[in-house]
């Protein structure tokens, strides 16, 4: 039975004033600003983050009700924006690599969402997080693989699909040429937070209850890098609110970014 609206809003008062209820309930929170690459290192090697199995199962309830509301005809924004960014490369049915699948849901919402589907292949360097894709989606392929050397040849997949995870991954540079290396054709970097006119941003967030590093990339650093890698970018897409300002002093957003080879 649904609560009462004044209920509701109570509720998320006590949960988003108490510290130990904020971060084990709340998907992102208590954002604080590192000092750089070393300490966010160090933060990713001293916490199990998203390797943890409790972490996995909250993001895993996080979405559920997000790939329900698809299922009904409702896709949150950025379930349309990724698959929106599949369908402008013009391919029917691509043979497509994620890149920190995490649970595989993404191998869901391009099977619902693109007519002809993908053929879908999805890594993520967390043992835990590809047990429970193998187990969701069983006719999926998964791997435990490191986005920074990722074991394919080059030019195995029409397309790299890096979903919400190159602000996970400490080096991002190496993740970037890595995504470029294998694809065939075309690169999307999907919901990647951006700063327009401040630098790369190292912090520390509570993922899901977790301690986890967090990007939030310069734009213009982000592209040139990219375009370091042989790709050029081809569209863009706004995604969903993501402003880091009350950590960091400046504004930032989330982007969807389409690049050919």
């Amino acid at each position: 039975m649904r609560l009462p609206r004044l209920v509701r809003r109570i509720g998320k008062r006590v949960v988003s004033a108490t510290p130990i209820l904020r971060r084990h309930m709340l998907s992102s929170t208590d954002y604080r600003v590192l000092s750089g690459v070393e300490e966010a290192r160090s933060l990713t090697a001293a916490s199990a983050g998203w390797l943890a199995a409790r972490t996995v199962a909250r993001q895993e309830r996080a979405y559920q009700g997000l790939i329900a509301a698809m299922k009904r005809g409702e896709p949150r924004l950025d379930f349309k924006v990724a698959a929106e960014a599949i369908a402008a490369t013009g391919i029917a049915h691509p043979n497509l690599l994620e890149v920190g699948c995490g649970s595989g849901y993404y191998s869901e919402v391009f099977a619902t969402l693109l007519p002809h589907g993908v053929r879908y292949t999805g890594i993520d360097y967390s043992d835990a997080m590809i047990a429970r894709a193998r187990a969701h989606y069983p006719s999926a392929v998964f791997d435990v693989a490191d986005a920074t050397k990722l074991p394919y040849a080059d030019g195995a997949f029409d397309i790299v699909f890096n979903g919400v995870s190159l602000m996970h991954i400490i080096d991002y540079q190496a993740a970037i040429r890595e995504a470029a290396r294998v694809a065939a054709r075309y690169c999307v970097f999907h919901s990647v937070p951006v700063f327009v006119g401040y630098r790369t941003t190292f912090l520390r967030k509570y993922a899901y209850g977790a301690p986890v590093a967090e990007v939030v990339f310069d734009k213009p650093e982000l592209l040139s890098l990219c375009r370091d890698a042989g790709l050029r970018l081809e569209r863009e897409w706004a995604g969903i609110a993501y402003d880091v300002y009350d950590a960091t002093g400046h504004h930032s957003t989330a982007e969807t970014y389409l690049f050919s080879r």
